[in-house]
């Protein structure tokens, strides 16, 4: 009987499991080669390792065949016309800017902006999604590799992103002109921290080195549950055996037999205020 309950519940979670989320309903793709997702995704790391150094570091004009400019992004205009309600207010989610109709996400949003509004996007200028192998968010929605399931890496694709990301910096951050002593440093940090860290090798060794950093971390959490475990086993005989641990300390010649009166009536009287019964009159 016991077989039979098993085998129904791994019946019933291999229905429910397998069963198509609400959120895995397919949906209409957009048709644009350029990932808007991925591009978001981009634009948000260029925006921190990128733009905001490069502020800071005071480069603020961009030449003008420099690829990476925050203009050139071929959905900066689209993105700059979004606008999202706060949760909870009610009504759509997401709004355009351009005509003012609202939707219930982005996605579908990103949708009426690529067949409405296209020519308000030039196609001449970046795909920012082309860059997502700088950051490693080429995919919308990361996965990790399963225990015995490898990534693969393709060498020669990081090697023709490496040669983008090279000539992209080149333009960027040139090696002459009237800010030579600015760009040449930023050419630099920039090509070392990011083109140079498209291989193969470099990423196993980074892969390696990260999962090295949180066995530290794994062995102190061991530690904490672990002498948290012994701290509570600990209170657990003193309350159970208070009596016996006394009694102990008073044969011991390490406690008076007036300290140990003192203990059993502080410990009688705080039971009888918290409304403790003394398990043993209860037997």
């Amino acid at each position: 009987m016991l077989l039979l309950h098993l085998l129904f519940l791994h019946w019933l979670a291999t229905f429910v499991f397998a069963a198509p989320k609400k959120d895995e309903i397919p949906r209409t793709e957009l048709s644009n080669r350029c990932s808007r997702p991925i591009s978001r995704l981009v634009r948000k790391q260029m925006e921190k390792e990128i733009y905001q150094p490069s502020q800071r570091a005071g480069h603020v004009h961009w030449p003008a065949d420099c690829p990476l400019d925050p203009g050139k992004d071929l959905f900066f205009y689209h993105e700059s016309q979004k606008s999202r309600k706060r949760p909870g207010s009610g009504g759509s989610s997401w709004t355009c800017g351009i005509c003012g109709k609202s939707f219930i996400n982005e996605h579908y949003l990103d949708l009426h902006l690529e067949s409405k509004h296209t020519n308000e996007s030039s196609q001449e200028y970046t795909c920012l999604a082309d860059y997502c192998e700088l950051f490693e968010v080429c995919e919308e929605k990361r996965r990790r590799p399963r225990a015995k399931e490898e990534e693969k890496c393709n060498e020669t694709h990081l090697a023709k992103v490496r040669h983008i990301c090279d000539d992209s910096m080149r333009k960027c951050f040139p090696l002459g002109g009237k800010d030579e002593v600015k760009t040449r440093k930023l050419h630099a940090q920039m090509s070392r921290h990011w083109c140079q860290q498209l291989d193969c090798v470099v990423r196993e060794e980074k892969r390696k080195e990260e999962e090295a950093s949180l066995v530290p971390v794994v062995v102190l959490l061991i530690l904490i549950v672990f002498i948290g475990f012994l701290v509570f086993a600990i209170i657990v005989c003193c309350v159970d055996y208070s009596d016996d641990i006394v009694l102990w300390f008073q044969d011991s010649g390490l406690m008076s037999a007036a300290f140990a009166r003192k203990l059993f009536k502080a410990r009688k009287e705080t039971q009888k205020k918290v409304g403790v019964v003394d398990r043993t009159k209860s037997i």
